[in-house]
């Protein structure tokens, strides 16, 4: 789908809820592509200690950052007490 910068700006909510529904939009200026409204891929927001260290381990992470995030990190950050 392509939208003017007209459209753009006077339906904007409804351009993005077609993107979110996972639509690509091609935004023109006076006819020619210039941009594309694409979604995001869907990510959790947090990983858990074992995914984080599984990532890292197959990447090419110094062996010795690896160490030291399995032996600083807990299992979760839940159980932290604030200051």
């Amino acid at each position: 789908m392509q939208a003017g910068t007209r459209e753009l700006r006077n339906n904007t909510r409804a351009l993005l809820a077609r993107v979110e529904a996972g639509e690509t939009v091609t935004i023109t200026v006076d006819g020619r592509p210039a941009a594309a409204l694409v979604p995001l891929p869907n990510r959790p927001q947090w990983i858990g200690r074992a995914a984080l260290l599984a990532r890292l381990e197959g990447s090419l992470a110094d062996r010795g950052l690896l160490d030291d995030l399995a032996a600083l990190s807990p299992e979760t950050t839940d159980d932290l007490a604030l200051p």
